[in-house]
């Protein structure tokens, strides 16, 4: 039985672990901090009720590898969401200055 709960809780974390890529890469950020609250929690009950056994078993060994090769994905789609977020940061405060500056415009034609 409680292996079938650990499977069960290991496999929402897989899924909400895709979600979140899902949503990252729409940019959707209010759901992206509601699936990682929702991974938070399934992440606290598994400290509670996980057990190296089925860990080791060869159906814990590949959805953890499956987990972790999410990760990577997740966490290489973060990395190029704060880019491009960085990139257009950088470059709004470029045009910032650009009006800001005293005696400066821009001319709307172009």
């Amino acid at each position: 039985m409680a292996n079938t709960l650990l499977q069960t809780r290991w496999k929402d974390y897989l899924f909400l672990t895709v979600e979140m890529q899902k949503f990252l890469g729409k940019n959707d950020l209010k759901m992206f901090f509601n699936l990682v609250k929702q991974r938070e929690k399934i992440q606290s009950e598994l400290e509670k009720i996980s057990n190296k056994a089925y860990q080791e078993s060869p159906e814990g060994k590949k959805i953890l590898l499956q987990i972790q090769q999410a990760n990577m994905e997740l966490m290489n789609q973060f990395r190029l969401a704060f880019n491009n977020m960085k990139r257009r940061k950088n470059i709004s405060h470029a045009y910032e200055a650009v009006v800001i500056a005293p005696g400066s415009f821009i001319n709307q034609k172009t």
